[in-house]
C-alpha cells in the first residue's frame, strides 16, 4: 500500500509527530470515533454533522465512508488558513483502517487528491506515539501553494486529539450508545481478539 502511494503521489511531509501519555486502546478508540470530528475539531473544520454512509468490515482491515456537511469559511478564516480553500462544503471522507497500526484517509477534491497515513505506535503501557505521512496529487497549481498549510492543519488536528485523549479512559463502562460508533466497536472487537483474526460482522 505505502509503495503504491509513493509511486503515484508526491510526498509533502511528516506532521503530527508526538508521544501522547495514553494507552494504545484509548488512542485507537479516539481515532476511530466518527462522532468526534464535529466535537473535538468543530472550530477547525466547522463540521455540522457526521453521516455514516457505509462501513465495510474485513476483520483487521476496514473502510468507513463518511459525509460531513460544514459551514462555509469566512474571509478571515481563509486568510488565516488558506488550506480552507481545499475543503468543500461537504467533506466526503474515505477512511481505510489497518488494525492496529495505521489509518489512511483518502481525500478527493477539485484541487488535489490527498493521502494521509496516520500511524499509531505503542511505546509503553500508558504511552503511545503518533505521526502522519502526507502525500498529494495536484489537480491545480493552487494545490502546490497550500502544501505547507495542509501539514500545519493536520498537526493542529493531532494536537487537538492529543489534548482530548487526556480526558478519555478506556476502562470506564459505556452507559450511552451513540450513532456512528461502528468504528469503535471494530477497535474493541479486534483489540480483544488480536492477534487472532476475527470474523467480520460489523459491515453496514
Amino acid at each position: 500500500m505505502a509503495n503504491e502511494i509513493a509511486a503515484e503521489y508526491e510526498f509533502i511531509g511528516v506532521t503530527g509527530a508526538r508521544s501522547i501519555p495514553t494507552d494504545l486502546l484509548s488512542l485507537l478508540l479516539n481515532m476511530h470515533d466518527y462522532n468526534h470530528q464535529n466535537g473535538t475539531h468543530r472550530e477547525l473544520f466547522e463540521i455540522e454533522s457526521v453521516q455514516m454512509k457505509q462501513f465495510i468490515d474485513e476483520g483487521f482491515h476496514s473502510h468507513a465512508y463518511l459525509s460531513q456537511p460544514r459551514k462555509q469559511p469566512r474571509l478571515r478564516d481563509i486568510l488565516k488558513n488558506p488550506a480552507q480553500l481545499a475543503m468543500p462544503k461537504v467533506l466526503e471522507a474515505h477512511l481505510e483502517n489497518f488494525f492496529p497500526f495505521m489509518g489512511l484517509l483518502h481525500g478527493e477534491d477539485k484541487l488535489l487528491s490527498l493521502k494521509e497515513c496516520h500511524f499509531y505506535v505503542p511505546e509503553a503501557d500508558r504511552q503511545s506515539r503518533v505521526f502522519v505521512l502526507m502525500y498529494m496529487k495536484a489537480h491545480s497549481p493552487i494545490a502546490h501553494l497550500i502544501k505547507g498549510n495542509l501539514l500545519k492543519l493536520i498537526d493542529v488536528v493531532v494536537d487537538q486529539d492529543a489534548k482530548i485523549l487526556n480526558k478519555i479512559y478506556a476502562d470506564v463502562p459505556q452507559r450511552i450508545k451513540l450513532n456512528n460508533e461502528v468504528g469503535m466497536d471494530w477497535v474493541r472487537r479486534n483489540f480483544e481478539s488480536f492477534p487472532v483474526a476475527p470474523e467480520p460482522n460489523l459491515s453496514r
